[in-house]
Parts: C-alpha cells; sequence; structure tokens
C-alpha cells in the first residue's frame, strides 16, 4: 500500500480535531441514556413485583380487612421505592447537567482559544 500523502494526513487530523468534541458530546449522551434505561428497566420491575405481589395477596388472603392491611402495607413500601427511584433521577439529571455544562465550557473555551489564535 503506497503512503498516504501529507495533506492527507493533515486532512484526517484535522477532521478528527474538528469532530473531537462531537464525540464527546455523543459519549455523554449515550452514558446518560444507558443510566436512564437502567433507572427505568428498574422501575418497571417494580410495578411488575407490585402487580404480582397483589395478584398473590387477593388469592391468598380470605378476608377483605386484611387483604386491605396487606395492600395498603405493600403500596406504601412501593411508594417508598419510588421516592428513592424519582431522586435517583434527580441525581441523574443534575450529574449530566453538570457533564453538559463541562463539555460547553471546555468546548466554547478551545473555540474561542482557536479563533483569538487565528485573528
Amino acid at each position: 500500500m503506497a503512503n498516504a500523502s501529507p495533506e492527507i494526513n493533515a486532512f484526517i487530523e484535522a477532521t478528527h480535531k474538528a469532530l473531537a468534541p462531537a464525540v464527546r458530546f455523543n459519549e455523554i449522551s449515550v452514558r446518560a441514556a444507558e443510566k436512564i434505561v437502567r433507572l427505568n428497566y428498574e422501575l418497571m420491575g417494580d410495578f411488575l413485583n407490585l402487580g404480582l405481589a397483589q395478584l398473590h395477596l387477593g388469592s391468598s388472603i380470605k378476608d377483605v380487612p386484611a387483604l386491605v392491611q396487606k395492600s395498603t402495607e405493600l403500596t406504601h413500601q412501593f411508594v417508598e421505592k419510588q421516592t428513592q427511584r424519582s431522586q435517583d433521577f434527580l441525581k441523574l439529571a443534575g450529574e449530566s447537567q453538570s457533564d453538559y455544562a463541562q463539555w460547553f465550557d471546555k468546548t466554547s473555551a478551545e473555540i474561542s482559544a482557536k479563533t483569538t489564535k487565528a485573528a
């Protein structure tokens, strides 16, 4: 294979430098999306577990007051879990916002430095 000319190498290097901020932005986005998907998966598991537990209660308890009491306990536990999940979502939103802000600050500083250097 023939050696690439210096112009092609310079073009490839310039392309990598130009696309580096977009690549970093995509990495941040994919990481945030993965965390959101994982949290939603856990959330759906909680809903499924609640439904199965209530279904099991309906078939195992014979008197209505005991059914209501157990159902209330299950719902209370579910609400506590969901409170924690909502706090996890808020934490994730804050982390993602911080990551995007850092990316923006770094990218804008690099661009400003390049433009002032070129001028």
